[in-house]
């Protein structure tokens, strides 16, 4: 038998940046998850400042907005529970000089005037226990609103900074849980992310078993008129579709959680379980059975195909597929 482990997933529509009022939310909802038992609690995107790019005070709030992670920290310690806090905007402080790197800022700035801050939509996975970042990954795939003002990581952007050890973006690490003798292997995307199967991929062959999504996707706002008006629930038809592909195409537990609505959990074989509706302020607790995983992979031999010699698609894979840890016990 695989374990079963249960995910938290905690949506809620942030203040604009009201850091304070939005991590105590936050943390209070973390704390209600860890006594009801779940393993790890997922919060959404721009989860501390909203996405107000055009606020006088978003820059610098993102910010300030670095220091909160340390008290997520505190909090996974404290309660013995995983923390995917949503994602964080941290602010790098850039140089003339590529080779001298750049410096996260954890307080507001004097200046925050174009040019001068570097703003990267992060997100987190912290240990339960321990507090230790086991991850950290920066959203690749920026939606059309978001490219003036976040910037996406290159691998132009790793070399010149003289590492590539972030590249390339999408890559799986072990988590605490366990299932049977390893390490059940998480990978993280954002948001937009969700739209490009590469990302997906690109994480099953680095033997990934559970995908988490912070989101900010509000399906019926920035969404143009006609497209509203072919369909008015298109973007909810849109994200259920991505979630219940991406979750049977690669045998893999999908945990989506958004401000917008539509947070859920997606496997395969079982398909979009516990969805929160648009609008609401909900925490949902939602178990996780590994072994639907199992059975999913034994049937369709998604993994096993890509670690096949002569795999037609393995030039698109940067991770040596051959390697990736099966999902079969």
């Amino acid at each position: 038998m695989a374990p079963i482990y249960k995910i938290a997933i905690i949506q809620f529509q942030p203040k604009p940046i009201d850091i304070e009022a939005n991590f105590k939310y936050a943390a209070d909802e973390i704390r209600k998850a860890a006594a009801a038992g779940a393993d790890i609690a997922l919060l959404p995107e721009f989860h501390l400042t909203s996405w107000v790019p055009n606020h006088p005070e978003f820059v610098s709030a993102s910010a300030a907005s670095g220091a909160i992670l340390s008290r997520y920290q505190d909090l996974a310690r404290e309660l013995n529970i995983n923390i995917v806090p949503g994602t964080i905007v941290e602010a790098h402080t850039t140089t003339a000089d590529p080779a001298s790197g750049t410096t996260l800022v954890t307080t507001a700035p004097d200046d925050t005037s174009s040019g001068t801050l570097e703003l990267r939509n992060m997100a987190f996975f912290v240990e339960a226990g321990t507090g230790k970042v086991l991850n950290r990954y920066q959203k690749t795939n920026l939606w059309h609103t978001e490219r003036g003002h976040l910037t996406a990581p290159t691998l132009e952007s790793a070399s010149s900074a003289g590492s590539t050890t972030d590249w390339p973006p999408h890559k799986a690490f072990d988590t605490p849980l366990k299932w049977g003798d390893r390490f059940v292997r998480a990978g993280m995307l954002v948001c937009w992310d969700l739209a490009f199967p590469e990302a997906f991929r690109a994480l099953v062959a680095d033997g990934v078993d559970l995908i988490l999504i912070p989101s900010y996707w509000d399906p019926y706002e920035d969404v143009d008129a006609e497209s509203l008006a072919v369909n008015p629930e298109c973007e909810v038809d849109y994200i259920r579709a991505c979630l219940a592909a991406r979750a049977s195409e690669n045998t893999v537990a999908v945990a989506f959680c958004n401000t917008g609505g539509v947070s859920q959990l997606a496997q395969p074989l079982l398909g979009l379980r516990g969805e929160i509706r648009p609008g609401a302020t909900e925490t949902k607790i939602l178990e996780m059975d590994l072994d639907y995983l199992r059975v999913a992979d034994n049937h369709y031999k998604v993994r096993a195909d890509i670690k096949r010699e002569g795999w037609h698609y393995e030039h698109t894979l940067r991770f040596p597929a051959k390697t990736a840890a099966p999902v079969s016990k």
